[in-house]
């Protein structure tokens, strides 16, 4: 399995599905992983079945509404 250690993941929609998942293969690869989700309840949920999944990995839980975060991406190749 390829180690993740010393690598930050920031995981959106990590409370459900396909992120929840995600969020846990990263974390049992040894990254730390940054959790973010709309519902804080939910988004501890996640956090506390994570770190039962890797009890040595460090998980963390951002709340934020991403759908609300506009972002300007710039070409870096036409720059």
């Amino acid at each position: 399995m390829t180690t993740m250690s010393g690598k930050v993941c920031l995981v959106t929609g990590g409370t459900s599905g396909i992120g929840r998942e995600t969020a846990a293969r990263l974390a049992e690869m040894g990254a730390t992983v940054v959790v973010v989700g709309r519902d804080a309840e939910r988004g501890r949920a996640a956090v506390k079945e994570i770190r039962h999944r890797a009890p040595s990995a460090e998980v963390d839980l951002l709340t934020a509404d991403m759908s609300s975060v506009s972002v300007q991406l710039s070409d870096p190749v036409s720059e």
